[in-house]
């Protein structure tokens, strides 16, 4: 949906999730884009239709270096 709805890149990350007493752990995939203040709301509205339960954190940055922070087009067909 990042890619194909927002036209951001992401990275994937695999992880672990830990909880409960006796430390139970579950693999799960953690996904990090950048996006601008402005597609925050669509980027919440999305995620709640996908899955309402999901973990996410939202730092502001300041600034970046390398890679390219544009809105890629996306192909519309």
């Amino acid at each position: 949906m990042i890619i194909t709805k927002m036209g951001r890149g992401v990275t994937v990350y695999s992880g672990k999730r830990g909880y409960g007493k006796r430390g139970e752990t579950k693999e799960v995939d953690i996904i990090y884009t950048v996006i601008t203040r402005l597609e925050l709301n669509k980027l919440n509205t999305e995620i709640e239709k996908i899955e309402p339960n999901a973990f996410v954190v939202m730092n502001s940055v300041k600034d970046t270096k390398g890679g390219i922070v544009k809105k890629r087009p996306l192909k519309h067909g």
